[in-house]
């Protein structure tokens, strides 16, 4: 079962503003890796409905891949609120994934943008 959407520019704004954090599985269908990474992807989003999970087809979005920054695939992308907090580029088994979704929710983006703020005084 596959619960992760596809986004493209029509609704990677709703997306972005409804869910506090977003991972998005940046992939290439021409590219084996980001082929074996989708139901690793697909099992963890059952998972954690609390989250979202979504798909940006490189080739079907260029504009979008490009707005984004992204250079290439395949490219785990993590946002919450609205902050990029991660690009991972390497394989991420499944385990690591459940790990990494851990970490991620214990993430206080507020605190970090006020540090941040504070930094710049």
């Amino acid at each position: 079962m596959n619960r992760a959407l596809d986004i493209n520019w029509n609704n990677i704004e709703s997306t972005l503003s409804e869910h506090e954090t977003v991972f998005i599985d940046i992939w290439d269908p021409d590219n084996n890796t980001s082929n074996d990474f989708q139901p690793v992807f697909n099992k963890v989003s059952m998972e954690h409905k609390d989250l979202a999970f979504v798909r940006l087809n490189i080739q079907e979005q260029p504009d979008l891949t490009i707005a984004l920054g992204v250079g290439d695939a395949p490219l785990l992308m993590v946002v919450k609120k609205r902050i990029d907090i991660l690009q991972k580029s390497e394989r991420i088994e499944e385990q690591t994934l459940q790990d990494l979704i851990e970490v991620v929710r214990e993430i206080d983006v507020d605190e970090i943008v006020l540090r941040a703020c504070r930094d710049e005084d």
